[in-house]
């Protein structure tokens, strides 16, 4: 990470102090006028160009005309800069060296002239959170979102993907004059959302295995077998039980041996269906050149065969949704969630974007 002050001052470190150099100075004007009550430190912190601001550095000038000297501008400031460069994961603004001067109404600049990005989309790629007053954000540079993690992936929602992070932060509730200054350059882009997982494949429908049995006695065949069921009966299936002596010399039947015949079903399962692909991650700093397609569905199991009907086997699971390019939304399947939504480029409240406004320089939603 690399940030670095710089100051429109500290002025008068040493020296005379001539009112002609204070006009110069804090009126910004080399001709005209100045009263002393032009030079007080003023602290109203709705005043969005003070001449002589409040700050830190310039507690020593006063605020009334009593006991007025120019030497209490030693060491003076009028604008307050910092200045982002290198790469920085999660930037926190108001973390920065701002020596107690966000609360008070110097006008101050947060130059964004490197990267700043996130590998998760639970945090921006840079954040301000903070009360302030006159605060710029330049950005020249780039501030990437996080891509959305696909559904089912790990740490990722599942069937749902993940929605895609935001580029930049900005909650400032109770302050005034923030300011978002978007420069030709910039790239400000909120994460694409994670793809949904692909639906489970259907089972295969079940088959069928049969097995046949028969029960016979002279007079009357026993029952089926337990479990079987009886198909048919037939009273005189052949073959005499017991023979005796006819009158006229032969052999006749005393009983007709009967027969019962049984069978027993057993169903097959279907195959089951094949598991449904993960979801795409979603474009972001962490994904910014990668594929974005979700990954196939897994093919059907195997049916477990039958020999009066056969199971069929599953089908395969459906493919993973691709996940969605800068700010998109993932893709959809037709399982039961969704595809993750696209992060914003600018979220949070109580701020003004303006400069270069187009398709490259900013992707996703802004506005607050």
């Amino acid at each position: 990470m690399s940030a670095a002050v710089t100051k429109a001052g500290p002025y008068y470190t040493s020296g005379s102090i001539s009112f002609s150099s204070l006009r110069s100075t804090f009126k910004e004007t080399s001709s005209g006028s100045l009263k002393i009550s032009e030079l007080l430190r003023n602290t109203t912190v709705g005043n969005t160009n003070p001449v002589v601001p409040d700050a830190t550095e310039n507690a020593s000038i006063p605020t009334t005309t009593l006991n007025f000297k120019t030497s209490q501008f030693r060491s003076s400031i009028k604008y307050y800069y910092i200045t982002q460069t290198g790469t920085d994961l999660n930037f926190d603004i108001d973390a920065q060296n701002w020596n107690g001067n966000l609360t008070k109404n110097i006008r101050k600049w947060m130059y964004i002239n490197g990267t700043c990005g996130s590998n998760s989309s639970s945090s921006s790629a840079a954040d301000f959170n903070a009360t302030a007053y006159n605060v710029t954000i330049d950005v020249s540079g780039y501030i990437y979102g996080s891509a959305g993690r696909g559904g089912g992936t790990a740490g990722a929602p599942d069937p749902s993907g993940e929605a895609g992070g935001n580029s930049l932060s900005i909650v400032s509730s109770s302050g005034n004059n923030i300011v978002v200054f978007v420069r030709s350059t910039a790239n400000i882009y909120g994460g694409g959302g994670g793809g949904e997982r692909g639906a489970q494949g259907s089972n295969g429908s079940p088959g069928l295995n049969s097995f046949f049995s028969e029960t016979s006695g002279c007079g009357g065949a026993p029952g089926c077998p337990s479990g079987y069921y009886q198909t048919g009966y037939n009273g005189n299936c052949g073959g005499c039980c017991q023979t005796y002596s006819c009158g006229w010399g032969g052999t006749c039947c005393s009983q007709n041996r009967q027969c019962r015949y049984c069978r027993l079903d057993v169903a097959t399962s279907g195959g089951t269906g094949g598991a449904g692909g993960t979801g795409g991650s979603g474009r972001g700093y962490n994904n910014f050149s990668g594929s974005l397609s979700g990954s196939p569905g897994a093919a059907g199991g195997a049916g477990g065969g039958g020999n009066t009907q056969a199971a069929t086997n599953g089908t395969n699971g459906e493919n993973g949704a691709s996940g969605g390019e800068w700010s998109q939304s993932g893709g959809d399947t037709g399982n039961s969630g969704n595809g993750g939504s696209g992060g914003r480029a600018i979220s949070g409240s109580n701020y003004v974007v303006t400069g270069t406004i187009n398709p490259d320089t900013v992707k996703g939603l802004y506005n607050p």
